[in-house]
């Protein structure tokens, strides 16, 4: 049975049961679908609870898997009302959506979008976004004023990665990495029941859930060891932070005071390492005060690191701190540095 909810007026939920996604109606002046399901009991009560079938202009296809679009045709074969309808899909899709048109004389204007797109989509001023992951030609739609996001199977506790159609586990993570930076007041998930509050603690929660899959069953400082071999930074940092919370773990903070280091975060790590007396504690916090153009406190730190160990690496460090400082002829007694400038001249 289709459902109005709550808070938007014009919007109309079917959820899906077996192999078949949900599907949401917008009804304005005309009607628009995101999904069409695999269901064809589906539209059996859409004149009695939505409109009629000539009212759907528009389609959106979050993507190609059967029980997100055989529904479509259902639609061509069943109802000779159903025609001159605008049908937003991945541009991989393009041509087979045309031929099945086609084959039932149906005229369709089919659009091909790769995201990045800005639509008017039932009335809505609307954002393709592109969610690669699940399915190499995953979407999700965006509604801008309403903060909405139709997320297909982008958003899930348990990743579902399907290679056969190009899908990835690290595009998956870096859709939801982008996802999470987006303000998203409800989601309106492929399966299952819709959100209408804690958009970002689902998120989040889908986020870490798809990061431990990159080893399973071990540690979040090991799936964080994983990510920074793949150039996955951001996720890494994540992990660690989750790390921290769960329990204390010395590898996962220095680990992490590393990663806000090189970020220049010199105020982080600083607390973070406070307390540390170290050779790295000192190596760690006088990086971040370079990057943060801390020069004087990059000094000092490097002293403190080399009067526990003399190294090389951080006598360079000293003297690179010492120049930006200010302190050229400092700079230019340490060996290091000497050495370098003699083999450029």
């Amino acid at each position: 049975m289709w459902e109005k909810v709550e808070g938007f007026k014009n919007l109309l939920f079917l959820e899906g049961y077996g192999f078949s996604s949900n599907i949401y109606a917008l009804k304005h002046s005309s009607i628009a679908l995101i999904d069409v399901g695999n269901d064809y009991t589906a539209f059996f009560e859409f004149k009695e609870e939505v409109g009629e079938i000539s009212e759907i202009d528009q389609i959106f296809l979050t993507h190609s898997h059967n029980d997100h679009t055989l529904g479509l045709l259902e639609l061509f074969r069943a109802y000779k009302d159903f025609d001159n309808v605008e049908i937003y899909v991945h541009e991989l899709m393009r041509d087979a959506i045309e031929k099945r048109a086609k084959t039932f004389g149906k005229k369709v204007r089919v659009v091909g979008v790769r995201g990045g797109e800005n639509i008017n989509f039932g009335g809505e001023e609307a954002l393709i976004l592109k969610t690669p992951g699940h399915t190499i030609d995953s979407l999700s739609l965006y509604l801008k004023e309403k903060h909405a996001l139709f997320s297909g199977d982008a958003v899930v506790v348990n990743p579902v990665i399907d290679e056969s159609l190009g899908g990835r586990l690290v595009d998956y993570i870096i859709s939801l990495r982008h996802l999470r930076k987006m303000e998203i007041s409800a989601i309106f998930p492929g399966h299952g029941y819709y959100a209408l509050k804690g958009a970002r603690e689902i998120l989040d929660k889908a986020y870490l859930k798809a990061l431990s899959f990159l080893e399973p069953d071990k540690p979040l400082k090991e799936v964080a060891k994983k990510a920074l071999s793949l150039g996955m930074v951001e996720e890494a940092e994540y992990a660690l932070e989750k790390q921290l919370e769960v329990e204390f773990d010395e590898e996962a903070l220095f680990g992490l005071a590393s990663i806000k280091a090189d970020k220049g975060e010199f105020e982080a790590v600083k607390e973070l390492l406070n307390g540390y007396d170290t050779f790295e504690s000192h190596h760690i916090v006088g990086v971040a005060a370079m990057k943060a153009g801390k020069f004087d406190e990059a000094v000092n730190h490097f002293k403190k690191a080399l009067e526990i160990r003399e190294d090389k690496n951080i006598r360079l460090l000293l003297a690179t701190a010492l120049y930006e400082a200010g302190k050229v002829e400092e700079a230019m007694k340490i060996e290091e540095l000497k050495s370098i400038l003699s083999k450029i001249k």
